[in-house]
């Protein structure tokens, strides 16, 4: 479930030689255009951490002060980062109660400035859900593993797997680095854009298509390309 939330920009202090640390928030206030914030995306959160998507210039081992329900203000560290996507642990975790609670907010229409209209047809390349569960798909069959291996590999189910590669939701920030490594790729590659490699998605479709005409699993479809 994606929440809104309102990362402010950093305040200097004049007197402390510690970074100054941006303050995230999930109530967007309804002028924040006018601010030094911005609107930022929480994909994902977990008593352990949480997976958002913003523009803001992060980097690694920065430390962000988040704003919680049922949690008060929470550290959470930048483990990672692949474009606009920065993986975040906290430095104590949350309780479920929290959790809950901050899913909750998802629910409700964020206050933010109008979007532009999406143009029909709008495919994967614009989606970071669908573009991340088209690679996740691309790669789990070109480790030949079946979503049963990953789910049972990944303890979790086979239908949240299903729900990963359709764009549904996306792995909790812990599991992502397993999900990779099981996957045998750094978690940069996992999040790679796939619109920097379209002809992926060209072979993914084109083992389907087989896959349905044979009546085969596409696990069991290779192609291969001469150059």
């Amino acid at each position: 479930m994606a929440i809104s939330a309102y990362l402010q920009s950093p305040a200097a202090d004049a007197g402390s030689r510690r970074k100054p640390r941006r303050k995230l928030q999930l109530d967007v206030p309804a002028a924040h255009a006018g601010g030094e914030g911005l609107v930022v995306t929480i994909h994902n959160i977990s008593q352990s951490g949480m997976l958002i998507e913003c523009n803001a210039g992060l980097a690694i081992d920065d430390k962000i002060d988040v704003e919680l329900p049922h949690a008060g203000v929470v550290t959470a560290r930048l483990l990672w980062a692949s474009g606009s996507l920065f993986g975040c642990e906290f430095k104590s975790p949350i309780s479920a109660a929290a959790v809950s609670a901050a899913e909750l907010r998802g629910l409700a229409p964020p206050v933010s400035a109008p979007e532009a209209p999406t143009p029909s047809g709008t495919s994967e390349v614009h989606n970071p859900a669908l573009r991340f569960g088209a690679n996740l798909r691309r790669l789990r069959i070109a480790r030949g593993l079946s979503q049963a291996d990953v789910a049972a590999e990944m303890d979790v189910s086979a239908p949240s797997i299903s729900g990963w590669e359709k764009g549904r939701a996306r792995p909790k920030p812990d599991r992502m680095t397993a999900l990779a490594a099981l996957l045998g790729v750094p978690v940069t590659q996992l999040l790679v854009d796939l619109a920097a490699e379209p002809y992926e998605d060209l072979i993914v479709q084109g083992r389907d298509r087989i896959a349905r005409a044979t009546g085969a699993s596409p696990d069991k479809i290779r192609i291969f390309i001469e150059i």
